[in-house]
């Protein structure tokens, strides 16, 4: 556990690029579930995008979590909630992810997230963060100087 805060970019990719969140149904369930998660006090979420076959999460651990925990709880939270409709693997195994350096790299990680959708020339796209902005935490502290 880490007494001194960072925040990661962290993507995850569904098995074989399945586009499981072309569905609405679970495209919305991955949004509440980052918002429970977030709720429950595990991170502190400052952007996302959840896409047909992959999620970007951009959030800051609590201290009593690690970033392995609080992937495993998004990924493993949507796979038990869709267990009962779904049968195969969900996710590629393991997660990319980031360490957001200052400021600056914190700014181009939620920029790059929002945009996800319109580079794939989604822009009517409905499950970005900038449509849940008044949900969202603040720049972390520590990036602030």
């Amino acid at each position: 556990m880490s007494t001194n805060p960072q925040t990661y970019a962290i993507t995850s990719v569904a098995h074989d690029r399945l586009r499981i969140f072309q569905r609405t149904a679970n495209a919305e369930k991955m949004v509440e579930l980052i918002f429970r998660y977030r709720d429950e006090g595990r991170y502190l979420l400052h952007g996302f995008v959840v896409m047909p076959d992959h999620i970007h999460v951009l959030l800051t651990p609590s201290s009593d979590q690690t970033i392995e925990r609080c992937v495993q709880c998004i990924k493993g939270g949507f796979s038990f909630s869709i267990r009962g409709s779904f049968k195969g693997d969900i996710w590629q195994r393991g997660f990319h992810e980031h360490r957001v350096r200052d400021l600056e790299d914190f700014v181009n990680q939620r920029t790059y997230i929002a945009m996800n959708p319109s580079r794939k020339q989604w822009d009517t796209y409905q499950y970005v963060h900038t449509l849940f902005a008044e949900r969202l935490n603040d720049v972390p502290e520590y990036l602030r100087g």
